[in-house]
C-alpha cells in the first residue's frame, strides 16, 4: 500500500469513529434504587446485567445489593403487566392459556401438523375426485357424489369431508365399487380425524378466545395480512440499504478525487462468502450488505482488492441486537481467510477478488466489531430506546416459573415475587438463557457500532476538509 492509500485508508478510520452514534442505548442506573425508580424493564434489565457481570468472575458492586430481590420483584411487575386485559402482552396471554386448558393445548398441537394433514388429505381426495379426473368418467350418479368432496377438501370443511365420505363409504353401489377401498383409506386416514377433530376445537370458545390473543400480537403465518407484513419490512430493509448503499458512493466518489490518478475505493453490494470458505458456515452471516473495497494491480496483472469498510443495514436499531451473534460468527469465519490467498466474493455488482489479508483484519475482539465493520440504519432514533428487548422480554415470560405465577395471579391468588426466585438461578446458568443474560451487552455493542448514513458521510466530508 502506498502512502496516499494508507493516509486515506486512514482518514477513514478516523471519519467511522468521529461520527455521531445517534443510536446508543442510555447507561442503566447508578444502583438499585435508581433502577427501581425507572421502572420494570429498567429494573430487571440492571438485575440481568449485575448477574452477567457477576458471573463474568467480577465481585458485585454495593451498589447490586439486594438485586436478587430486586429482580424477581420486577419480572413479577412484568407479569402483572403482561396480564392486563388491554395494555397486557397477548402472546403471553395466549402463552398462558395453552398451559391452562386442555382444549387449546391440544389445539396448538394439532396445528403444527396442520399444514401436512392438509396436504395428505388433499392429495388423497384429488386422486379420486378431482374435476380433472371426474370428467374423464362416464356421467352418472357415481360421479355425482364425488364432485363435492374436492370442494369440500378445498375449502377445508373437514367435519363435514368426512361425514360425505362416510356415507359414499357405506353405500355399495357396484358402479362405485372400484372406490370403496380409497373412500375407506382417506376415511381412516390419521389426518382427517386430527383435520377433523381441529375443526372442532375451534367451535369452543376458549379456542376461539386463543385464536384472537393471537391475531393481537401480529398477523397469523400465511395469511394475506403476514404476507403484507413481510412485504413492507422487506421494503423498509430494501430503502435502509439504498441509503447506504448511496452514501458509500459519494464517500467513494469523494476518496477517489483525492487519489491521483486512476479511481481504486469502489463500493460492493450484497457480497457473498465463496463456497469452500476456510472455517464453518454453521450460524453465521455468509451475505454482507456493502462495502467499501480498494482495488490495486496484484502478480502478473491480475487485480485484487483490500476490504477497507464492511456494514450491515437495519431497519430498526432494534433489529442489531439478534442480529450481532450471527454477525460476530461471520466476521470470525472471515478472519480465517489465508493471508496470501485471495478470495473471489460474488455481489450485485459482479466478482470482487479480495485478498485474505485484509479479510484477516476482521476478527472481532473481545466480542467487539472491528472499527471498519458497522451497522448502517436510517430510521430516526428512538425517543427512549428500551433497556430490555422484546425477545427477552418472552423468554423470561416464557419461563415454567413465570408461567406458574401467572396462573396463580389468574386464580384470584396473590404468590410471593419470591416464587420466581427459579428464573433467577436458571438465568446463569441454564443455555436457553444466555441470549437474555447477555442481551444488555449485546445491544450495547450493536448500538455502538451503529451508524446513519448521512452521519457518516458528514463525519467522511469533515475529515477531507480537515486535511485539506
Amino acid at each position: 500500500m502506498d502512502s496516499q492509500q494508507h493516509h486515506l485508508d486512514g482518514l477513514l478510520l478516523a471519519a467511522l469513529h468521529e461520527a455521531p452514534r445517534r443510536y446508543r442505548l442510555p447507561p442503566l442506573p447508578a444502583d438499585v434504587e435508581a433502577a427501581v425508580a425507572s421502572g420494570t424493564e429498567t429494573a430487571l434489565a440492571f438485575a440481568m446485567e449485575a448477574a452477567r457481570i457477576e458471573k463474568a468472575g467480577h465481585p458485585p458492586a454495593p451498589a447490586y445489593d439486594g438485586i436478587q430481590a430486586l429482580f424477581t420483584r420486577a419480572l413479577a411487575q412484568l407479569i402483572r403487566e403482561a396480564l392486563a386485559p388491554e395494555r397486557g402482552d397477548p402472546a403471553f396471554q395466549a402463552a398462558l392459556l395453552q398451559a391452562q386448558d386442555a382444549a387449546v393445548h391440544e389445539h396448538v398441537q394439532l396445528s403444527r401438523q396442520r399444514p401436512a394433514d392438509r396436504r395428505t388429505v388433499r392429495m388423497a381426495v384429488d386422486a379420486i375426485a378431482h374435476p380433472g379426473k371426474l370428467r374423464r368418467e362416464a356421467p352418472g350418479a357415481a360421479r355425482d357424489e364425488l364432485a363435492p368432496l374436492h370442494g369440500l377438501a378445498a375449502a377445508g370443511s373437514w367435519t363435514e369431508l368426512a361425514q360425505a365420505i362416510e356415507q359414499l363409504a357405506g353405500q355399495e353401489a357396484s358402479a362405485r365399487a372400484h372406490l370403496q377401498a380409497p373412500l375407506k383409506a382417506i376415511l381412516s386416514s390419521p389426518a382427517l380425524a386430527r383435520l377433523a377433530r381441529g375443526s372442532d376445537l375451534l367451535r369452543l370458545e376458549s379456542v376461539q378466545r386463543y385464536q384472537a390473543l393471537c391475531e393481537r400480537r401480529g398477523p397469523l403465518a400465511g395469511s394475506h395480512a403476514a404476507a403484507a407484513e413481510g412485504r413492507a419490512s422487506a421494503n423498509q430493509g430494501q430503502l435502509a440499504e439504498h441509503a447506504a448503499v448511496e452514501a458509500f458512493h459519494r464517500i467513494t466518489d469523494s476518496l477517489n478525487r483525492r487519489k491521483k490518478g486512476a479511481a481504486t475505493y469502489r463500493v460492493a453490494r450484497g457480497l457473498r462468502t465463496p463456497g469452500g470458505f476456510p472455517g464453518e458456515a454453521d450460524k453465521a452471516k455468509e451475505e454482507w450488505d456493502a462495502a467499501i473495497v480498494r482495488g490495486h494491480t496484484c502478480g502478473e496483472g491480475g487485480s485484487a482488492a483490500d476490504l477497507v469498510l464492511l456494514a450491515e443495514t437495519k431497519a430498526s436499531p432494534a433489529a442489531a441486537t439478534s442480529d450481532f451473534p450471527r454477525l460476530l460468527r461471520g466476521l470470525r469465519r472471515l478472519a480465517q481467510a489465508g493471508a496470501e490467498e485471495t478470495y473471489a466474493f460474488a455481489s450485485a455488482d459482479g466478482e470482487h477478488r479480495i485478498l485474505g489479508a485484509s479479510l484477516q483484519g476482521l476478527r472481532p475482539i473481545h466480542g467487539l466489531l472491528p472499527p471498519h465493520v458497522i451497522y448502517c440504519c436510517s430510521a430516526p432514533p428512538e425517543a427512549l430506546p428500551q433497556p430490555l428487548g422484546a425477545a427477552t422480554k418472552a423468554v423470561l415470560l416464557a419461563e415454567p416459573a413465570s408461567l406458574a405465577f401467572a396462573q396463580q395471579l389468574a386464580r384470584g391468588e396473590a404468590p410471593s415475587h419470591a416464587a420466581l426466585a427459579p428464573v433467577w438461578n436458571a438465568l446463569t446458568t441454564a443455555p436457553r438463557l444466555q441470549a437474555a443474560l447477555h442481551q444488555h451487552e449485546t445491544a450495547q455493542k450493536a448500538r455502538a457500532a451503529m451508524l446513519h448514513p448521512d452521519d457518516l458521510l458528514a463525519s467522511v466530508e469533515r475529515c477531507l476538509l480537515r486535511q485539506s
